[in-house]
């Protein structure tokens, strides 16, 4: 196969994961606390060695994904169970596969009282517990670190955390991630919690369908490319047996 061919198809296999990645972030454009993911791409050297030639071929290598963490808009919802975290910080939850932690603060209270995300998994305290409201619970509070008041006394603490690099934190979930890295109580000069209001995704629609638009126009160009060598690589075949 010519080489042009491979390096070719190496562009096809990255954009294609972009445009994954990307219909991914338009699909979550209304997910609460969703952050964006994005590939990276580098050209990877190597020698072409065919026939004696040594020179560089450089190839479509898409490295890696990459999170933006950026801090979404905010909107208010006065339900005493709705949390948006300024700063860098995310909630611990308990999963069947262990801690997990997010940023989507859209809580909900199970039938036994205990508090839960909108998937269902409870959130922890700073003891790594599950908080538990109990029966008589008319008003919850929730201050800017995460304390908690029932009925106008303090009650417990959500755990909320931060991380030395968000980017080490992969994506368990539309929302939830997990790490191997430790993280640490969140700092209140850098993190609070604002009560009644949600994040929303900081996912920029009009960006990402622009983005969109420039992939599958990337995509048809070099599909169209490999059809046009694979026809003259027929073309050449027919020609050379005609000949023999």
């Amino acid at each position: 196969m010519d080489n042009s061919i491979y390096i070719t198809l190496s562009r096809q296999v990255a954009l294609f994961r972009d445009m994954d990645a990307t219909a991914n972030n338009i699909a979550n454009a209304n997910t609460t606390g969703y952050n964006s993911e994005h590939i990276k791409f580098e050209s990877y050297l190597t020698k072409d060695i065919n026939m004696g030639n040594h020179n560089k071929m450089a190839f479509a290598y898409d490295i890696s994904t990459y999170r933006n963490t950026k801090v979404g808009s905010q909107k208010v919802t006065n339900n005493p169970l709705d949390v948006a975290i300024n700063g860098n910080g995310y909630f611990a939850v308990q999963t069947p596969l262990g801690i997990r932690y997010t940023r989507a603060g859209n809580f909900q209270l199970a039938s036994d009282g205990t508090l839960i995300t909108s998937e269902g998994h409870p959130v922890l305290d700073v003891s790594n517990q599950a908080i538990s409201f109990p029966d008589n619970t008319n008003t919850i509070e929730i201050g800017d670190i995460g304390n908690i008041k029932v009925n106008g006394e303090d009650f417990g603490q959500i755990n909320v955390v931060q991380f030395e690099n968000e980017q080490l934190l992969e994506r368990a979930g539309h929302t939830l991630y997990s790490t191997d890295a430790s993280p640490t109580p969140a700092d209140p000069s850098q993190v609070s919690v604002a009560h009644g209001v949600l994040e929303n995704s900081n996912v920029e629609p009009v960006l990402e369908l622009t983005h969109m638009i420039q992939v599958s126009r990337s995509v048809s160009s070099t599909a169209k490319f490999i059809e046009t060598m694979y026809d003259l690589q027929r073309k050449a075949a027919n020609a050379w047996a005609q000949q023999a």
